[in-house]
């Protein structure tokens, strides 16, 4: 199976590292030369990666094309391109509901959005699907976890989820420079918080108690736990979080509109 890569970021080079790591097999992959910066440096990594330069021309040699290109760039260049009817496509483009997908890729029919994040190139972290496509759920599944939606409300609902990444990661920071203010060296900062994130992520995803129950599970009463708990309660931390994510999705839902 040939598949294309229109549009060549940093998504679009994430799917492709977690691919070769995985057991997936195909017999080419198309990309576009946009960013060059990152076609180039994936065709010298994968053989099997080959840079071509027209748009149509990596949908005319490939079984199933993948749209990776910003809302804007997208609403420019598709209606533009010719697909087939045979052709599997997925788009990554966050804005472009399926009923406009269908319009403007037709004939082709068989049409999902996909939402993969940059830890795939790792094979983890979760991969939202709508709808949902046995090919295309087993596909992703060798590159982390697809979670297929029920419509395009959840699938909004689980995209506005991706927006908590670099929230986590500045999270992890605070804790880091803490430490790092008060004379803890980098390297044993960063190596505490590395393993602390690690030891619970692996409890979650191994455990079967419900997320609630851990939140009581991991604090006691009158104990340090408890009091950062009831701190960052106070300062009403997770109901900005709650408000953050509710104005994320209807940015997402408007713009899908």
């Amino acid at each position: 199976m040939n598949i294309g890569f229109i549009g060549t970021g940093t998504i679009t080079t994430s799917v492709i590292q977690g691919l070769f790591k995985s057991k997936l097999k195909v017999k080419q992959i198309l990309i576009s030369e946009r960013s060059k910066k990152n076609s180039s440096a994936l065709s010298r990594q994968f053989r099997k990666v080959k840079v071509v330069k027209n748009n149509q021309d990596i949908i005319d040699q490939s079984n199933w094309v993948f749209i990776a290109v910003l809302p804007t760039v997208a609403k420019q260049i598709l209606k533009e391109l010719k697909f087939r009817k045979n052709q599997t496509i997925i788009s990554f483009v966050s804005t472009a509901n399926i009923a406009y997908l269908k319009q403007v890729l037709r004939p082709a029919t068989t049409i999902i959005k996909a939402a993969p994040l940059p830890t795939i190139a790792h094979k983890l972290g979760p991969i939202v699907l709508f709808p949902y496509h046995t090919k295309v759920v087993n596909f992703f599944n060798h590159l982390g976890r697809a979670i297929v939606a029920k419509n395009e409300k959840e699938n909004n609902l689980l995209w506005s989820i991706a927006a908590s990444m670099a929230t986590y990661f500045e999270f992890c920071h605070t804790l880091e420079s803490w430490l790092v203010k008060r004379k803890v060296s980098e390297a044993k900062a960063r190596s505490m918080i590395e393993s602390l994130v690690f030891g619970l992520s692996h409890t979650m995803l191994m455990s079967k108690t419900k997320t609630k129950d851990l939140v009581k599970e991991f604090q006691t009463k009158k104990g340090i736990n408890e009091e950062l708990l009831y701190r960052l309660q106070k300062a009403k931390m997770f109901q900005k979080t709650n408000e953050g994510l509710t104005k994320i999705f209807q940015r997402i839902t408007k713009a899908n509109d």
